[in-house]
């Protein structure tokens, strides 16, 4: 009895117990979705039940790098990360049928998907890596995009290398209108930042302040296409520019003032000067290669490197205008400053020179009036103008004498207001430039 008992129960255990699950595989779903049958449902066009309604797509945005910007040719080459999420309602599942799968990887092709066209990019559009699309049971899908694209964009470059840049990248479909698909943006401005700066790769001369989204429309003859555009405030890192073409043109500048108040010949300050000006030159090239040719107005640092040239070259015409004066002496405008200082000092050294030799005159004149009485010839009538012939030669050769330092004490003055006038000249264009800048 326990034996048949036994057995029973062995029978019944046996009958019931559970039997090795089979294990679950992607191709279930996929078997199941009749997603490898030709008798597939239209996967290839827009997943709405509905078509009076407008599908949804759902679009985040993040800035990874800027790459370059080419201020002469307008344009700044940017990568940036697209995710788009929708949701396809003919595609859906239940997890617990298939061992709780609820996502799957697919090859993007295998639905339809937006057609995303950048409005601003001026080359052909790359994409960095194959994409894939998500999909999960519910039939949301997920298509994570990064692109690498070159964009044209107005670059204001009048405070350059002091200046900030705003570029927009808008993204639109031109496959169907707003009334088929809206693009719409599901994410703040500030968690915006918040992921473009956590996705950003390097930190090279241009800092991301700030990314502003804004909706946008675009217009056509036949249909209105939606979309999203993304204004992008970028800084320049001025370090580099200052350090390789604002200060080497300050310290040259320098030098050139420093040259004009040495006591060095006329000859060797021009040839320093000349020296100067080629290394500005340089410089100038180097500033040629960055800033546009088609700005209306001119950066500031053009007008600087402009005021520069021009004080410089001033800085050799003034020598050289000293220099002829020196060779020259008969200049008329030196000439004149010449005779009226030498009249001047031989006038006071004649007036001098008699007013000394009155008293002894006056002796003179009273002995030989004495020998005269005394004598019969009345020889002393002779002495007294050969005496006032001496005093007049004396006070010529004096005045001659003074000539050559004083032409070299006008020269002097000259130089010293040509510089002082220079050198206010020079701070009044500085303070002119920073001001400009700092503005």
């Amino acid at each position: 009895m326990m034996w048949e008992a036994f057995l029973a129960i062995l029978t019944l255990s046996l009958a019931t117990g559970a039997a090795p699950e089979q294990p679950c595989k992607h191709d279930d779903v996929i078997q199941y979705l009749n997603l490898s049958s030709e008798k597939a449902p239209p996967l290839h066009t827009i997943p709405k039940k509905n078509w009076k309604e407008p599908l949804k797509v759902k679009i985040q945005f993040a800035l990874m790098s800027i790459l370059s910007v080419s201020e002469k040719l307008q344009t700044v080459t940017v990568c940036f990360l697209v995710t788009m999420k929708w949701k396809n309602v003919f595609v859906t599942w239940n997890p617990q049928d298939f061992c709780d799968i609820s996502n799957l990887k697919l090859p993007v092709d295998t639905f339809w998907s937006p057609h995303i066209i950048i409005y601003e990019h001026v080359d052909e559009e790359k994409f960095l890596n194959r994409p894939y699309l998500s999909i999960t049971h519910n039939g949301m899908i997920t298509i994570i995009q990064e692109y690498r694209v070159t964009i044209a964009c107005n670059l204001k470059m009048h405070k350059f290398p002091f200046d900030t840049q705003m570029c927009s990248i808008t993204l639109f479909s031109d496959i169907v209108s707003a009334t088929d698909l809206i693009f719409w943006s599901n994410e703040t401005t500030e968690e915006l930042n918040k992921n473009s700066k956590r996705y950003q790769l390097n930190d090279g001369e241009w800092k991301i302040t700030n990314i502003n989204i804004i909706p946008d429309r675009v217009e056509d003859e036949e249909e209105v296409s939606n979309g999203i555009t993304y204004e992008i405030s970028m800084k320049r890192r001025p370090i580099l520019y200052v350090l390789n073409l604002i200060f080497p043109s300050c310290a040259l500048y320098l030098l050139d003032m420093t040259i004009l108040f040495s006591s060095s010949s006329y000859e060797d300050k021009i040839s320093f000067q000349l020296s100067l000006i080629i290394g500005e030159s340089v410089l100038a090239l180097i500033l040629k290669d960055i800033i546009p040719t088609s700005s209306d107005d001119p950066p500031i640092i053009v007008r600087f490197f402009i005021g520069v040239f021009v004080l410089m070259i001033m800085g050799v015409l003034e020598t050289c205008l000293l220099m002829q004066l020196k060779k020259k002496p008969l200049h008329p405008i030196l000439k004149a400053i010449k005779l009226l200082r030498c009249r001047k000092q031989a006038r006071t050294t004649s007036g001098t020179l008699r007013s000394k030799q009155g008293d002894s005159l006056t002796e003179t004149a009273r002995g030989q009036e004495e020998r005269r009485d005394s004598s019969p010839l009345g020889k002393g009538n002779t002495e007294l103008p050969m005496l006032t012939g001496t005093i007049n030669a004396e006070g010529q050769r004096i005045g001659t004498q003074a000539e050559p330092q004083e032409c070299e004490s006008a020269l002097l003055v000259l130089d010293q207001v040509l510089f002082c006038s220079h050198l206010l000249l020079s701070l009044l264009f500085s303070i002119v430039i920073i001001v400009q800048w700092s503005s």
